[in-house]
């Protein structure tokens, strides 16, 4: 069985979740340029507030940037404070930083996640905070503070922070020493001595960086040192050292949002273990550790979970798995979805819906989907029955199930999804309604969910589902062409219908269809590659075909005559230049094709065309002329290279008649000089 190429890589290889990550929570990445110019100029790290506006990239600018080894790096930095108020108040983690840049070969463009200069912080180094009581919150404003919304975001960057030190796109460097700070000469700093492993974040983000192969700056003996030993603890073992004081955070507010972070790396670490806990019945004592694997970062393990716990039937943790209903990755809303239809509470619970929602009252189906809301996540799973209410011909009906399909976010937008084409203009314009509400993340999820259902459907199930996929993924927007090679597999399809709707929607698709289709050309079946022929014909000019024009003409030598015939009726409708650069292989076609269609094909575009007969004429005396001057280039090469040869003989002859000293012995004839060498 084929493996998804998904399945194998590695977590966030687009980067595109870091990006969303980083934009989202506004978090700035700071230049190494910057950093190397304020170590020359003795300069202390600032916070995220007080650096210039050319030091970092924010916002929009990181969407615009390439991540990557051979494109713009990042680098995740995961250090000790090395004070409770300033995390290098001497610059000597600085000057490590850049060394550390430095071996990893950073240019100044490259970029750096730093938390101090990062994330927005609070200047603990103020004089007015030094003095605030426990309980005490600066004054509105103040220079040392942050706003609400700088807090939020700080807050929220700090909930999802394992995605730096997770994503295929980030280098992680590691600085494990913990710099004395004792003779520092300036403000008075609280030294924090505990060493860099026994530091919450610092465990948590090594752990993390491990687990995922992250980790840059393997060549340092401290850093080796602590990827051979095994530092990831069980989260009860973890916060029991946090109670003793041998493991400790800076900051005791991060205590909850790491311990949460950690639990859900811990999961899918020992993922594999935890399955087989499930798969033995004994999810209930492993409560804690499913709902954090149901949170993990991959997609793969979130699904895997999901699978476990449906094919077990445990009732308990439907909650949970509706959550993941609403799930960013379509992947696992698909396997939620299969998920709970093996769940008791929720089949009890469709059960009562589907009841409400035939009742011939149109105020009962009304107050049974407003009422939906008060049962929390569980109520995604009835979003199905839900989208079924579009239809309906009351208005207020229709209205509350639009509102309820909206409320429940990507679930709501999954269900609506196969009713943007249906045949009731109602219904399709309350399900674009439903997927509008969400923007570009609606319009987005939905292309997803249709490709992962269409690309998982099997040739030879129902026709008429598979239809009806592609249609709706035509229907959903601009972003069903990024599909566009889920939906050419099935050119091929048994199922005429099939057929002229993917043929169609590859046309609708513009030149992303065309390009899908072009990859066809060299499929092993020679019915698809007929068929991608025939689509590119279809798509023509407009679709950007023409550009395929040589991939297409190699194909007049194919081995199928119906995929030669098909080639020939593709290049008939290209225009005269583009025509003539293949006009002796046409004419060939017309003189040597063993099948009698493609010779008459051929001889239709020579009469058509009386171009191509002078252009064949003409660039078969030019290859003429051109295997003559090769023959030729060949000859002399031959003869030069004889003429090596007798001299080599010559030369092997002369040393074989050599002198008793080893030397040559040449008598000079016609002259009175002889001599030896």
């Amino acid at each position: 069985m084929a493996i998804d190429a998904e399945e194998l890589a590695p977590f966030d290889a687009t980067g595109q979740l870091l990006k969303t990550f980083l934009v989202g929570n506004d978090i700035a990445l700071v230049r190494v340029g910057y950093f190397r110019q304020l170590h020359a100029n003795r300069g202390r790290l600032q916070r995220r507030q007080q650096l210039p506006k050319t030091a970092i990239v924010v916002g929009e600018q990181i969407m615009d940037l390439t991540f990557g080894k051979y494109a713009t790096r990042l680098f995740a930095v995961s250090h000790a404070w090395l004070s409770t108020e300033h995390p290098d108040p001497s610059g000597a983690q600085l000057e490590e930083l850049l060394l550390q840049v430095e071996n990893l070969r950073c240019a100044d463009e490259s970029l750096v996640f730093y938390d101090f200069c990062s994330l927005y912080q609070i200047d603990k180094m103020h004089p007015e905070v030094a003095q605030l009581k426990p309980g005490e919150n600066l004054r509105p404003g103040h220079p040392a503070g942050i706003t609400p919304p700088q807090l939020k975001a700080t807050r929220a960057a700090t909930a999802g922070i394992d995605l730096l030190y997770a994503s295929a796109m980030c280098e992680v460097v590691v600085l494990p020493t913990v710099h004395n700070i004792a003779n520092l000469v300036g403000p008075v700093c609280t030294r924090n001595r505990l060493d860099y492993i026994n530091r919450g974040w610092c465990r948590i983000e090594f752990c993390v960086a491990k687990f995922f192969g992250r980790i840059a700056n393997t060549s340092v003996a401290k850093v080796r040192a602590l990827l051979g030993q095994d530092h990831a603890l069980h989260p009860e073992e973890f916060e029991r050292r946090l109670v003793l004081g041998d493991i400790a955070f800076t900051s005791t507010a991060d205590k909850q949002p790491a311990l949460a972070i950690y639990r859900r790396f811990y999961a899918a670490a020992s993922k594999p273990q935890m399955l087989a806990e499930i798969k033995a019945g004994r999810a209930r004592e492993h409560q804690k550790a499913i709902e954090s694997g149901l949170g993990a970062l991959d997609w793969r393990v979130r699904r895997d979970f999901i699978a476990a716990l449906g094919a077990k039937r445990i009732g308990e943790a439907a909650p949970s798995v509706c959550a993941r209903l609403a799930d960013p990755d379509c992947r696992v809303r698909i396997a939620a979805k299969a998920a709970i239809a093996r769940l008791g509470p929720i089949a009890n619970l469709t059960s009562q819906t589907a009841e409400k929602l035939a009742s011939p009252d149109a105020e009962v189906r009304v107050d049974a989907l407003r009422g939906l809301a008060k049962l929390g996540h569980t109520s995604l799973s009835q979003a199905a029955a839900v989208a079924e209410q579009l239809s309906h011909s009351d208005v207020f009906v229709v209205k509350a199930a639009k509102e309820a399909l909206v409320n429940m976010g990507l679930a709501g937008t999954d269900a609506a999804a196969t009713l943007l084409a249906d045949r009731d203009a109602q219904t399709r314009d309350a399900a674009r309604q439903v997927v509008a509400a969400l923007g570009s993340v609606g319009e987005e999820a939905v292309a997803e969910t249709l490709a992962a259902r269409i690309a998982s459907h099997v040739n030879g199930a129902s026709a008429d589902t598979l239809r009806e996929l592609i249609c709706a993924l035509a229907a959903s927007g601009p972003s069903a062409a990024r599909h566009a090679a889920v939906v050419v597999r099935h050119l091929g399809h048994l199922d005429a219908s099939v057929r002229c709707v993917t043929l169609e929607t590859i046309i609708a698709m513009g030149p992303l269809g065309a390009e899908a289709t072009a990859a066809l050309l060299t499929h092993h079946d020679a019915e698809v590659r007929g068929q991608a022929v025939r689509a590119l014909e279809t798509i023509g000019h407009v679709g950007g075909a023409a550009s395929y024009a040589d991939a297409v003409a190699r194909l007049l030598s194919d081995e199928s005559w119906p995929v030669r015939r098909r080639a020939v009726h593709f290049l008939a409708c290209l225009g005269e230049p583009e025509l003539e650069a293949h006009a002796l292989e046409i004419q060939r076609l017309f003189d040597e094709d063993p099948d009698e269609d493609v010779r008459r094909e051929a001889a239709a575009l020579l009469d058509d065309r009386p171009c191509l007969v002078e252009a064949a004429a003409r660039q078969r005396q030019e290859r003429i002329e051109a295997e003559a001057r090769m023959e030729a280039e060949a000859a002399a090469a031959k003869e030069l290279l004889a003429d090596d040869f007798g001299l080599a003989e010559l030369l092997a002859g002369l040393s074989g008649g050599g002198t008793a000293d080893g030397g040559f012995g040449i008598a000079m004839s016609g002259s009175d000089l002889d001599f030896e060498l």
